[in-house]
């Protein structure tokens, strides 16, 4: 119901891992398929991506919205690739039409995008399906746990088939993915504070915003999006100095994905062809932009930040 629609079907299941490697079985990936992805971003999608036996083909960031670039992209199609997974960077919406329009399969990675907006539309309902994750850190919590979302129903119905492991009168290997009863529970309860919880979110961006200079912030304010603030970062030259000037006064910030995480360096591939997302990881740091935090809070890392700079 939250995205829209009454026909489509969505699976409860143990983590947004779990919900992406049941995805990439359900199209039917197998052994050497080509599975695109941004390299910036969670090791996680390569977990989900070598279970699935498939090869990932790792492509660099465009610098406007940290999304996967498009041309790239197109230059990395081959007659292997069977996805291309689009992971709305820290809940910014990608410009999910361009995509579209390769007619190649589109997982949406929603894992902390839930609540953005791509042309008026939830984020989740435009690709062959959509994964979100509830672990403890994400938009809304269950402890642990993920969804699958899809127009598909046989796609649905394939992944609800995996997750059933037992008592299946036809046998053919599955593992127990299902959300737990209690985890289900709290995931309920903070559904229905999600409106809550975004607009918190957008009010303390807002704050930020009007604070700090427009050129040192990110998300940027693109047409036809909506990013959830799931994330607020500021660009600097020295992040990790700036991170150890804040926990001076009690400030915990964060490097959102440092260089020794991208993928390209997991996999040992050249950062020389991967020169945004290179970029992106030595410059930037994540301010706290969390639902509980108050004005006043917010107003305290602010003037320290202007201290620092």
């Amino acid at each position: 119901r939250y995205l829209g629609s009454k026909n489509n079907q969505a699976v409860a299941v143990a983590s947004g891992t779990a919900a992406l490697y049941l995805v990439l079985i359900g199209l039917g990936i197998k052994a050497d398929d080509e599975i695109i992805v941004p390299t910036y971003t969670c090791s996680a999608l390569l977990n989900a991506i070598f279970l699935a036996r498939a090869t990932p083909i790792l492509v660099d960031i465009n610098e406007n919205d940290l999304n996967l670039d498009f041309e790239k992209t197109k230059n990395k199609i081959s007659k292997k690739t069977k996805a291309i997974i689009i992971t709305h960077t820290f809940g910014q919406p990608a410009d999910l039409k361009k995509f579209l329009t390769l007619k190649i399969p589109i997982i949406e990675d929603c894992a902390v995008a839930l609540g953005s907006k791509y042309n008026g539309r939830p984020v989740g309902v435009f690709g062959a399906a959509a994964i979100f994750s509830f672990y403890a850190s994400k938009v809304i919590t269950a402890g642990y746990g993920g969804m699958i979302f899809s127009k598909n129903k046989k796609l649905i119905a394939k992944i609800r088939d995996y997750r059933e492991f037992d008592n299946r009168k036809i046998y053919y290997p599955r593992f127990n993915f299902q959300m737990s009863d209690l985890a289900a529970a709290i995931g309920r309860a903070q559904l229905k504070k999600l409106s809550k919880f975004l607009a918190k979110r957008q009010a303390i961006a807002k704050i930020y915003r009007h604070s700090i200079s427009a050129d040192l912030i990110w998300p940027k304010n693109l047409a036809g999006r909506k990013s959830n603030c799931y994330r607020l970062l500021l660009k600097c030259p020295s992040p990790r100095i700036i991170k150890k000037q804040f926990l001076k006064f009690g400030i915990r910030t964060i490097l959102p994905i440092e260089t020794y995480e991208l993928l390209h360096r997991y996999l040992k591939q050249k950062p020389s062809n991967f020169p945004i997302s290179e970029k992106i990881a030595k410059t930037m740091i994540s301010l706290p932009i969390y639902p509980n935090l108050e004005d006043k809070e917010v107003k305290k890392i602010i003037n320290q930040l202007n201290k620092i700079l």
